[in-house]
C-alpha cells in the first residue's frame, strides 16, 4: 500500500543580492504586457481610494484587497505561462470558493492588528511634532515608544508579506500556519528583503520629478518583483530519505 503524501513547507534562504534578480525578472515580465499590469494597478488603486472614502465601504475594501492581490499574482503566473491574460483576472479569485475563507480571514486579521498600531502611531506623532517645533530633545520614553512601534509594524509586515501567496498558491487553509510560514520566510531572508525595501524606496523617489506619475510603472513592477521573491523562497523538493514526504 502506497504511503499518502504529506505536505511540508520548506523555505529557502536566498542571498542578500537576490532582490536584484527579482527586479530584473519583474522588468522582463512587465515589458511583455505593460498596459495590462498598469491597468490592473490603476483599477486596484481607484477601487481602494473610492471604497476608503466611507467607513462602511472601507470594510468592503478590507476583505476585497486580499482577493485583488491574489488576482494580480495569478495574472503574473498567466503571463509567465504565455496565457492570454486580461484585466478581469484580478477578480478571478472572488469566484474560487476554495480560497474564499482563508483570504477573508487574512484581510480581517490584518486590519485587526494594524488598527491599534495606527492609533498608537497617531497618538505618538503629536508629542513628536511638538518636540520638533520647539526644537527640544524628544523624551526618551517617546524614543522607546517609536522603536517599539517600528518593531510592531515590521512584525505585522512579516506575518502578512507572503500570506496571500501562501494561501492561494500553496493551498494552505490554516490561518496560523499561513502567518507562521510568512514570518519564517521573511526572517530567514531579512537581508534580501531589506535590500529590496531600499531599492524600492529608491525607485519610488525616482518618480518625484514626474510628480509621482511614474508610480504607475514602479508599483506594478515592485509587486511583480515581490511575487518573484515568493517563487524563489518557496520551492518543491522531494526528500529522498523519507518516502511519501513532499516538502514544499
Amino acid at each position: 500500500m502506497e504511503k499518502p503524501f504529506q505536505l511540508k513547507l520548506i523555505i529557502r534562504r536566498v542571498s542578500a543580492t537576490a532582490s536584484l534578480q527579482w527586479l530584473s525578472g519583474a522588468w522582463q515580465l512587465f515589458k511583455k504586457t505593460p498596459v495590462l499590469f498598469m491597468a490592473m494597478f490603476l483599477l486596484t488603486a481607484c477601487l481602494g481610494f473610492l471604497l476608503q472614502l466611507n467607513q462602511l465601504t472601507a470594510i468592503v475594501w478590507v476583505f476585497l484587497n486580499p482577493f485583488l492581490t491574489a488576482g494580480f499574482y495569478k495574472a503574473i503566473v498567466g503571463v509567465q505561462h504565455q496565457q492570454h491574460v486580461t484585466v478581469d483576472w484580478v477578480f478571478k479569485p472572488l469566484a474560487e470558493p476554495a480560497c474564499r475563507l482563508i483570504l477573508l480571514a487574512i484581510g480581517a486579521l490584518k486590519v485587526l492588528l494594524l488598527t491599534p498600531l495606527i492609533s498608537f502611531q497617531q497618538q505618538l506623532l503629536l508629542p513628536m511634532s511638538t518636540a520638533i517645533e520647539s526644537q527640544s530633545t524628544a523624551d526618551i520614553t517617546i524614543t522607546w515608544q517609536l522603536l517599539v512601534l517600528v518593531a510592531l509594524f515590521a512584525l505585522v509586515f512579516m506575518l502578512f508579506a507572503y500570506a496571500v501567496a501562501i494561501a492561494y498558491f500553496l493551498k494552505e487553509q490554516r490561518i496560523l500556519a499561513v502567518l507562521q510560514t510568512s514570518f519564517i520566510a521573511c526572517w530567514r531572508n531579512v537581508a534580501a528583503l531589506l535590500v529590496f525595501g531600499l531599492l524600492s524606496m529608491a525607485l519610488v523617489l525616482l518618480t518625484v520629478p514626474t510628480f509621482f506619475i511614474g508610480l504607475i510603472v514602479v508599483l506594478p513592477l515592485l509587486n511583480i518583483a515581490f511575487f518573484l521573491s515568493f517563487n524563489e523562497v518557496f520551492a518543491l523538493q522531494v526528500k529522498s530519505s523519507d518516502d511519501g514526504i513532499l516538502e514544499v
